[in-house]
């Protein structure tokens, strides 16, 4: 059996950037799967034609209802190649200081800088796991050094 290939683009919203924490907003998923029910980033597959950038502003106005602002920042955090069982994918990740995002579609994680993702084990899926977590260094080396209000000038 081939499996599938898939370019895909999420966007992780992030607000209150504190001293030991910071808070990242997700969505259950409704697609049938696997991962039904998993609180997850919002995103999907690139289409023809599309960036990585313009795919994850139009799968959030599709999944979370709502468009990302121009004056919004999305800044590519990282790419992640991995596998399933059936499908290869390849993640572009953004990042997003947008915070008005509808309740009644999702919620806020506070992942804690010791902690980092531990505590949403079996509520995310897997791949999660490694960006909260390398957002997790990433945020507080940052906010550390005193560079955390120039994160969305990057």
């Amino acid at each position: 059996m081939t499996k599938k290939n898939l370019i895909v683009s999420v966007v992780l919203f992030l607000k209150e950037i504190q001293a030991d924490s910071f808070k990242v907003w997700v969505q259950p998923r409704m697609e049938q799967g696997p991962l039904f029910g998993m609180l997850e980033f919002p995103g999907g597959k690139i289409e023809d034609g599309e960036t990585p950038e313009s795919a994850a502003r139009r799968e959030v106005l599709e999944e979370v209802g709502i468009e990302i602002p121009a004056s919004s920042a999305l800044k590519l955090f990282k790419y992640q190649d991995y596998s399933t069982d059936l499908k290869n994918i390849c993640l572009f990740v953004f990042l997003s200081d947008y915070d008005q995002l509808p309740k009644e579609k999702g919620v806020w994680l506070t992942i804690d800088y010791g902690e980092k993702s531990a505590p949403y084990k079996g509520k995310i899926p897997p791949i999660n796991h490694v960006f909260i977590d390398e957002l997790t260094v990433y945020i507080q080396a940052q906010f550390n050094a005193g560079l955390i209000k120039f994160l969305w000038q990057m």
